[in-house]
């Protein structure tokens, strides 16, 4: 009798199969950048990827903000207890280097057609930050440019063209001279435009220097380089100083950089600039017809590329390894890729993803998620160093005290690249 229950037992739990394997589990790490219920998004799609994958196990561990998550993952690395695998600022690649914490795709990428297509498939732009010495360190999964989003009804209200977005510094302040709007008693009720500038980011401020023909960085630098003392920086950060001092279309001081998308949404300025990832928000909560473009011009267009990417860390055992690969393989997926573009705003990052059919119903509705895109043939690079935070923090110490009116923009950018040298020099003796 017993010899007949076992081999009814037996046969159940092999029917069941993975119910009752042994699970493997790896843990991931990510942030959110910009606002709306983007964690909620991400869980869902760890959730399918479970559900079609039930011997794995992955634990989620939302980090905060970049700035948060990165904190977090270096402390679990300087712990000796690493994730597996987490989304950071492609831009991070030499501080991760420095720590000894990352190894890079190829050799997993040599034996695995999905990754070789995933990697062709990714656009070009989105690349730039994610390999280093012809080596592949990171995949793209929450990627962006800043981009232009205007009011279109503020527009018409003063007269301008909603299909003729600024496409110059100059025409910026023009129109947004227009568009701020004031009370009978001369207090301001709708600025004209605003770019954040906010504490521990250069991302904007590399965007005005890339459009006044420079670059925040030397390319040939190998991480050891920061361009801050140069005429371009000065011109971006005194252009953003004059919108509110000079001109009077800006808000006076810090412009908040999670709080602008609710300013925009709730009229309280017709223009601004901020993150495509943005887009998912603006179009939820506006009340009104919208545009996006590209990023006013001085003597170029010109963005950094922004947001985040996949790495693997260095400790995983064969088995982890290659849940970890599953795991981001899905993740980067056309499918996937697609669905976050809709879900949050963000450029999918594979070009395969726009000609799929839920993409394409999107962009009939929703046209402005093309701006970003289109955007990549202008994009540059984001500024990748070692020590990146620091250098960050320098920098947009710098900026500020420009446009809070604290310090001439000659005094500023010479004193931050003395700083940002020696902040340099550890890592960069040669």
């Amino acid at each position: 009798m017993w010899k007949g229950y076992r081999k009814w037992w037996l046969v159940g739990i092999l029917a069941l199969g993975p119910a009752f394997a042994q699970k493997t589990s790896i843990t991931f790490y990510y942030p959110v950048g910009v606002a709306g219920p983007l964690a909620r998004f991400i869980e869902a799609y760890v959730a399918d990827f479970t559900k079609r994958n039930p011997d794995i196990e992955v634990k989620t561990v939302f980090g905060g903000n970049y700035e948060e998550n990165q904190a977090k993952v270096v402390a679990a690395i300087k712990a000796g207890s690493p994730p597996d695998t987490a989304i950071l600022l492609s831009q991070q690649l030499y501080t991760l280097l420095s720590l000894d914490a990352i190894e890079p795709f190829d050799a997993y990428i040599a034996k695995d057609r999905e990754l070789q297509q995933a990697v062709a498939d990714f656009f070009p732009a989105f690349m730039m930050n994610s390999t280093l010495g012809g080596k592949v360190y990171s995949l793209p999964f929450q990627r962006s440019t800043p981009i232009l989003y205007y009011n279109k009804e503020a527009f018409k209200e003063v007269g301008l063209d909603p299909e003729k977005p600024p496409t110059t510094w100059d025409e910026l302040v023009k129109y947004a001279e227009k568009l701020t709007k004031r009370d009978d008693q001369g207090r301001v009720v709708r600025y004209g435009v605003a770019i954040p500038t906010e504490d521990r980011s250069t991302w904007l401020l590399e965007g005005l220097t890339i459009q006044a023909g420079g670059l925040l960085y030397d390319p040939q630098g190998e991480g050891c380089k920061v361009l801050v003392n140069t005429e371009a920086v000065r011109q971006g950060m005194q252009f953003k100083r004059d919108l509110a001092a000079k001109y009077k279309v800006s808000p006076e001081g810090v412009i908040a950089w999670g709080t602008t998308p609710g300013d925009f949404a709730a009229g309280k300025v017709a223009m601004i600039y901020h993150s495509t990832g943005s887009l998912g928000f603006i179009r939820n909560n506006a009340r009104f017809s919208f545009g996006t473009a590209f990023l006013p011009r001085k003597v170029r267009y010109g963005v950094p590329t922004g947001g985040a990417n996949f790495y693997l860390f260095k400790g995983s055992d064969p088995a982890k390894r290659e849940a970890t690969l599953r795991f981001i393989k899905f993740m980067v997926s056309p499918e996937i890729q697609a669905r976050w573009s809709v879900d949050s705003g963000y450029v999918a990052a594979r070009r395969s993803s726009w000609s799929l059919p839920l993409m394409q119903e999107y962009l009939k509705q929703w046209p402005q998620a093309l701006t970003a895109r289109e955007q990549l043939a202008y994009a540059r690079a984001e500024l990748p160093v070692y020590n990146l935070q620091q250098v960050k923090d320098i920098i947009a110490e710098a900026e500020q005290a420009v446009v809070l009116g604290r310090k001439d923009v000659r005094t500023a950018v010479r004193e931050a690249q003395a700083r940002v040298d020696q902040a340099l020099a550890p890592y960069c003796r040669k």
